[in-house]
């Protein structure tokens, strides 16, 4: 390009919003900064302007206001960000979204061995997340994919390295039968185990389903003390108050069959304690065939469920993992959609996901 200070022609001036970046609140004023640029015409016919470190191009404020606007971003809404620092809150949505396209592009997935698969509806209508979460390390959400259908989740292990695939021993979810056709056909060698959690959701439909039917054909009297005990009868006993234990044993006295399908679902809870697949093979037999006849079959569906999952079902016992961790970050998911009051962009609501539940919260981005 030849000696630049030759080729320099003319200066122009660049105007860069600056914002105090720690005593905001002090100040309160906007701070312009007007710099000198140097404009290059090359005899190679090259065309151009000095670079600055400390401005992006193409923007009217420098990194170092994007990184705290990032920040903001992150510990408060777009809109709160963009009131705050007297900015229209487009702006301050895409430099959030740049910093956290940025994240996902630069921080690589952690080590994982084992995982869990679980959804959560983001919208109304059905509308579900696809969300894989470490259940091992604390590292939080994986990944995060649109519905919850097979090739959802398979986008995720196409993403992985075969060596991150081999590393995965064992996978948590539910009897979701597309994500465990996806987990077969790229995780071969992984164990599926079905979430405990899950089977007791599974259990509590049976006895609620009792419970309704008890209600359309009890007498006004008794149909009105039943219907109100859901709760109760879906608690588990360990978390039962003094007002709990008193509803219960008014049950007993009046609706027998209620009570003992309650206690059916509280014996289940021993599967969970028992040390190997043999005695929880057992157990399960004995259990079913010491339901009464006459509640047995709102049960029978979920002890089929069980016979035809049983391979998911008894690899519990070796490695004892559930999808509890998944749970809890599912209620940070929806504490984050909730803030926003709902989000517009999916594809933006799955990087904040990343971000405040997943393996993005510890890395900063650099702009």
């Amino acid at each position: 390009m030849g000696d630049i200070k030759n080729e320099i022609k003319k200066f122009y001036y660049c105007v860069a919003h600056i914002y105090p970046y720690f005593n905001y609140g002090k100040c309160g004023k906007t701070c312009y900064l007007i710099i000198s640029k140097g404009r290059l015409h090359c005899s190679c016919s090259y065309r151009g302007y000095e670079a600055l470190d400390f401005v992006d191009s193409h923007q009217r404020q420098t990194t170092r206001f994007n990184e705290f606007l990032f920040q903001l971003c992150d510990r408060m809404t777009v809109m709160d960000a963009a009131s705050l620092m007297k900015i229209d809150w487009k702006h301050a949505y895409h430099t959030d979204r740049q910093g956290l396209e940025q994240l996902k592009a630069s921080v690589p997935l952690p080590k994982m061995s084992f995982i869990g698969v679980d959804e959560i509806a983001f919208e109304r209508h059905h509308r579900y997340f696809t969300i894989v979460y470490d259940l091992v390390d604390d590292n939080g959400t994986l990944y995060v994919g649109k519905d919850r259908t097979s090739e959802s989740l398979s986008a995720f292990f196409v993403s992985l390295t075969q060596a991150q695939r081999d590393s995965i021993q064992a996978v948590s979810m539910d009897m979701w039968d597309p994500y465990i056709r996806s987990v077969r056909r790229y995780l071969p060698h992984a164990d599926i185990v079905f979430d405990r959690f899950h089977l007791k959701k599974h259990l509590n439909r049976c006895l609620d389903n009792l419970r309704r039917a008890i209600v359309r054909h009890a007498p006004s009297t008794e149909k009105r003390f039943v219907k109100g005990k859901r709760w109760v009868l879906l608690k588990n006993e360990n978390n039962h108050t003094t007002k709990d234990k008193k509803a219960l044993e008014q049950l007993k006295q009046i609706n027998s069959p209620l009570y003992e399908a309650y206690l059916i679902k509280e014996q289940f809870d021993r599967f969970f304690t028992l040390s190997n697949k043999t005695e929880a093979k057992r157990f399960l037999k004995t259990w079913f065939e010491q339901i009464p006849e006459t509640i047995r079959p709102y049960f029978r569906i979920f002890y089929n469920m069980l016979n035809r999952y049983l391979y998911g079902v008894l690899t519990y016992f070796t490695y004892h993992i559930t999808n509890a961790v998944a749970e809890g970050l599912n209620n940070k998911i929806k504490v984050l959609k909730r803030m926003a009051y709902g989000y517009r962009d999916q594809a933006y609501f799955q990087l904040k996901i990343l971000r405040k539940c997943g393996y993005l919260k510890q890395a900063s981005p650099v702009f």
